[in-house]
């Protein structure tokens, strides 16, 4: 039976269908739904990116830090001369889960909790997972295909492999 979801929710499109699959799950079965989201490293995805200016999280970022010259997602997100790099990236995965608790409460969820992780990002779900007792873990699958995937590493496919707990991906 499951009675605790965990869902891991990036802000990517299959993120976000995800996201709407384990809030019906959890609304359906009555199960608790934990969210978590790991915070990116490196460069930001195109599709965060666009998520940024479609839900307009860079307004609600650039209300936290000092004063910028520029408004464009990428600029915001990505290296920035004024040190801010960290303080923008965990901004935004406040946002994120922010609004990730706010759909899934509106469609019916009981979320339990969220958290905010750094690390590798197939091992922190795992690990959430574990922390939470959740007993199936829902994520997007980013879709990269066989060749990308196989050499890039897969956090879908990590997590599949490693979990002990049921695994559905997304996308």
């Amino acid at each position: 039976m499951i009675e605790k979801i965990l869902l891991a929710y990036d802000g990517s499109e299959n993120g976000r269908r995800a996201l709407h699959v384990a809030a019906e799950l959890s609304s359906k079965l009555k199960a608790e739904l934990c969210i978590v989201h790991v915070l990116m490293h490196g460069r930001p995805s195109k599709e965060l990116v666009r998520m940024a200016e479609v839900e307009h999280l860079v307004a609600q970022a650039q209300k936290a830090l000092p004063p910028s010259e520029s408004t464009r997602p990428y600029d915001l997100l990505g290296p920035r001369s004024d040190g801010q790099s960290a303080r923008v990236i965990s901004i935004f995965g406040d946002l994120l889960l922010e609004y990730a608790k706010s759909t899934c409460t509106d469609m019916g969820a009981t979320v339990d909790q969220t958290q905010v992780r750094t690390g590798d990002f197939a091992d922190e779900i795992i690990e959430a997972a574990e922390d939470m007792g959740a007993d199936l873990i829902v994520l997007g699958s980013r879709g990269l295909g066989a060749v990308r995937g196989a050499v890039l590493g897969s956090v879908s496919q990590k997590v599949l492999h490693y979990a002990e707990q049921m695994v559905l991906t997304v996308k």
